[in-house]
């Protein structure tokens, strides 16, 4: 932009100078810095939520180690002289003079950096809060059904569990759902501790033989199993469709259009497929124009 400002034209030049006038302003670095140190922390959470094998019990509990984690940056004074460091070295290295307008109330460029640190980290830690719903902190209490917790647990552990989804059990006398939950800890306590299954998949696959006498709980798994931790997959179709019906393919047929749909978001899979084959494969089916009468 800087090379823009003295050797474009006149609209160019004066766009540039908006532009890089706006990049160096006080209030787009200090953002871009407290955005990207926040961010930082969030990315490994964010691919771990987006990834197919990531499971309720595991995303709740690593949302709730980061939701500590940034209360504590929040009040860690070390952090914010760490970032008004790096803040200093960065507008250094790139001529840009970070001073305190007289309509700001920040005396300070440190003061005004922290207030943005917080609210930022307070807004972030609110879209979590509503992101893992009440909903969801009753449903990751399932874990203490599992057979290698099941044995330790409670019947107050699991209370607000089987009130929760009580309408949506086969049997909706409580009592009787206590009851069940009663023979299946001492089913499992006959188990060695090795032999307990840990996670949900598994435990659907040990109900398979005996979920006729415990009809409740194996739909509490069902439905456990199937919630779904994120929409990350939906989204990605959503974003493949915009890139593949475009203004040349504006006149695709669903099937073709789904077809090319399937092949582009999965396309781990699609690598792997043998083109030759596939080629032979078209070449084996008849052509449906007639180039001659």
């Amino acid at each position: 932009m800087e090379y823009m400002v003295e050797n474009a034209d006149s609209e160019t030049c004066a766009n540039s100078r908006t532009y890089l006038k706006s990049v160096k302003d006080l209030d787009f670095v200090v953002c871009l810095f407290v955005v990207s140190r926040v961010f930082a922390i969030l990315k490994p959470y964010i691919e771990m939520l987006q990834s197919k094998t990531c499971d309720s019990i595991q995303c709740y509990d690593n949302i709730q180690e980061v939701a500590l984690h940034l209360v504590n940056l929040k009040y860690n004074d070390n952090k914010i002289d760490e970032l008004a460091n790096d803040l200093k070295i960065f507008s250094d290295d790139n001529d840009i003079t970070l001073e305190i307008p007289r309509t700001n109330k920040f005396k300070t460029v440190i003061d005004y950096l922290k207030c943005i640190y917080e609210k930022f980290i307070d807004t972030t830690l609110l879209q979590l809060e509503k992101r893992f719903s009440r909903h969801q902190q009753i449903a990751v209490n399932i874990i203490n059904l599992l057979p290698s917790t099941v044995v330790d647990t409670k019947s107050s552990d699991v209370i607000d569990v089987f009130t929760f989804y009580l309408s949506d059990l086969p049997s909706n006398n409580y009592d009787v759902v206590i009851g069940e939950f009663e023979m299946w800890q001492q089913k499992w306590k006959k188990i060695p501790e090795r032999e307990r299954p840990t996670n949900i998949v598994n435990t659907l696959k040990a109900l398979v033989s005996v979920k006729a006498f415990h009809p409740n709980l194996n739909c509490l798994f069902e439905i456990f199993a199937v919630l779904p931790v994120r929409v990350a997959t939906a989204e990605r179709s959503f974003s493949a469709m915009k890139r593949i019906k475009t203004t040349l393919r504006n006149s695709i047929n669903d099937k073709h259009l789904s077809d090319l749909a399937m092949i582009h978001i999965h396309r781990d899979i699609s690598t792997n497929l043998n083109v030759e084959n596939i080629i032979n494969m078209f070449c084996k089916i008849k052509r449906r124009i007639k180039f001659t009468d």
